[in-house]
């Protein structure tokens, strides 16, 4: 799979050599940028499958730049470095890295990094998206509890009829159960 890469460098040799590798296994590098540059910027104007990054030891600022690019788009990371602090490494992990290599500039094993790190960021993906969804569905059940809880204590009808009830709601306003859920707490709330 051709991969488009945003390459950002701290150290000029071996980013040459790295850029010329990237080249070489059949990717593409769609710009490059230095560890201080906007990474948002840049990944806006070149819209990149992937960032690999080359630097003698990621600090704060990096890291910082790499957060800040995992909330707006999360991207697979590879950082090539010579820094093997534990620390850092968890620190480089949690900041969205997906791939973190000591000492591992080799060409002929960039394309195989290159596929692990786009698949385990994939996966990761997948996982922080089915959590989202859970967490997501989880709220809407307890809300959904609560409505109904509001109704038969007001209304006086046992917990299937007031399940029947927001979900008649809900089908006849074309809405999901869940928002009309909100929309009889938030009533309850206000008239209390």
């Amino acid at each position: 799979m051709r991969l488009k890469a945003l390459l950002i460098k701290d150290v000029l040799e071996r980013s040459e050599l790295l850029k010329q590798s990237l080249l070489e296994c059949g990717h593409d590098v769609v710009g490059e940028a230095t560890i201080t540059d906007d990474l948002i910027k840049r990944v806006e104007a070149t819209q990149p499958d992937l960032l690999v990054i080359d630097s003698d030891s990621p600090g704060k600022v990096l890291l910082s730049r790499l957060r800040d690019l995992a909330s707006y788009k999360p991207l697979p990371v590879v950082l090539f470095t010579e820094e093997d602090n534990r620390e850092v490494i968890h620190l480089a992990v949690r900041a969205g890295v997906s791939a973190y290599i000591v000492d591992g500039l080799e060409q002929h094993r960039l394309g195989t990094i290159l596929d692990v790190a786009v698949a385990r960021f994939h996966e990761t993906d997948r996982l922080r998206r089915e959590l989202h969804d859970t967490r997501a569905n989880l709220l809407e059940r307890k809300t959904v509890e609560r409505a109904k809880g509001i109704l038969m204590k007001q209304r006086g009808f046992d917990e299937p009829q007031a399940y029947h009830a927001l979900r008649k709601m809900a089908m006849d306003k074309n809405l999901r159960i869940g928002q009309v859920a909100e929309n009889v707490v938030a009533v309850a709330e206000l008239l209390n």
